[in-house]
């Protein structure tokens, strides 16, 4: 019996090439845009944590060096640091045997 289903007969030929380019790009907005925001917000809530657990003592750890700032403000100050710790992020490579 022969199948009468012309679509199943059909060569599709699919170019992907440019889907590749447009997933680069998109992937390169992404880590431009999304992940400087996302290491903030992760830090944000890190100093959150932070500020219910051990504010005080970081508000009087950071009062010896000479940085006056209240409890509330730790998560603010966490989020900050982290977003810019972001930036300066190495790989150190241990080199195996001589």
């Amino acid at each position: 019996m022969k199948r009468i289903d012309n679509y199943l007969n059909n060569n599709y030929d699919i170019n992907l090439g440019g889907l590749s380019i447009l997933g680069l790009i998109t992937l390169i907005i992404v880590i431009i845009f999304i992940a400087p925001w996302l290491s903030f917000w992760i830090a944000y809530f890190g100093g959150w944590i932070a500020k219910i657990t051990i504010g005080d003592y970081i508000v009087r750890a950071l009062e010896l060096i000479g940085i006056l700032i209240t409890k509330d403000q730790i998560p603010l100050l966490a989020g900050g640091l982290g977003w810019i710790g972001g930036f300066f992020k190495t790989t150190i490579n241990a080199k195996k045997g001589n």
